[in-house]
């Protein structure tokens, strides 16, 4: 077997596997939960030639785009927004692609005809926005009762993706107050509706828009119950989308080991040589000015 080549997907599953009895063999010795620590898997890779170090860069991607990323979530009043941050630098190219991705995710195009120029509404479409670093997407249900912006932006040597999702006039998500005004017009219906069956039935409209009335009160934990499952919803929508495009910048972008204009300016200025007093005496200015060019 010395002489075998090995595929790229065998040998990714060769060093998986190792892993794994890496992690048996540990937790027989041990007796602990089963796994190994970022030390014990550093171990392992550079035993099978690959750089330790990328193994922190893969679990720290890996704590960025892990499951969990809806816990991430929050709900700000009329907002319910995430973000998140690599440490990668996409090209011109990936940023289309992310763009492309996301009017694939929400069945939409960003291609905007003269009517949407001319009034300045986009609705059923997305509206992209472009900068030196920053790209922003902004879409628009067709009804125009939701809006989703995704802000990605470069800053340094970290990209930044934020997704947040809008209601309609700024309403809010959660608000327990503002829901009892919706039960106004459902306490309305069944109070004209009860005093009317009341009136017809006994004589007394007053007795059937009572109930009516009271009846309607009923309704307000069956709405609180469809309001929570719509912001459940779309924090899933949120979660999933900035997942979806990190996992995609992650993809298409790869690890470089970048150095900032500082360090190279720091790395050149001590690439300067100058001559000690006793070769300053013996060689011309001209020395040092070759260094300096250099």
């Amino acid at each position: 077997m010395s002489n075998r080549i090995f595929s790229e997907e065998e040998v990714q599953k060769l060093i998986k596997r190792a892993a794994e009895l890496e992690a048996e063999r540990s937790v027989t010795g041990r007796g602990r939960e089963n796994g190994l620590t970022i030390d014990e898997i550093k171990n392992v890779v550079s035993e099978a030639g690959l750089d330790p170090e990328l193994i922190e860069q893969a679990a720290s991607e890996m704590d960025n785009t892990s499951s969990d990323v809806k816990e991430k979530v929050r709900v700000n009043r009329d907002e319910i927004a995430t973000e998140i941050w690599l440490d990668r630098q996409p090209d011109r190219e990936t940023m289309d692609l992310l763009v492309t991705e996301l009017n694939h995710i929400y069945g939409t195009t960003d291609e905007l005809n003269w009517w949407d120029n001319l009034w300045g509404t986009h609705e059923g479409k997305a509206k992209v926005k472009r900068t030196t670093n920053t790209t922003e997407w902004n879409y628009k249900t067709e009804a125009g009762l939701y809006s989703t912006r995704v802000l990605m932006q470069q800053r340094g040597e970290r990209f930044r993706i934020r997704v947040s999702k809008r209601q309609i006039f700024g309403l809010e998500w959660d608000n327990p107050v503002s829901q009892l005004y919706m039960i106004l017009p459902i306490a309305v219906l069944f109070g004209v509706l009860g005093g009317a069956i009341s009136h017809s039935i006994l004589g007394m409209g007053w007795l059937g828009v009572t109930t009516g009335i009271i009846l309607s009160l009923f309704s307000y934990p069956i709405l609180r119950y469809f309001v929570k499952r719509s912001v459940e919803k779309n924090k899933t929508e949120v979660a999933n989308t900035v997942r979806q495009l990190s996992e995609l910048v992650l993809q298409s972008t790869p690890v470089e080991k970048r150095k900032s204009p500082t360090a190279e300016k720091s790395k050149s200025a001590s690439k300067i040589e100058i001559p000690d007093d006793e070769d300053s005496t013996e060689d011309p200015p001209g020395k040092l000015r070759n260094s300096l060019r250099e």
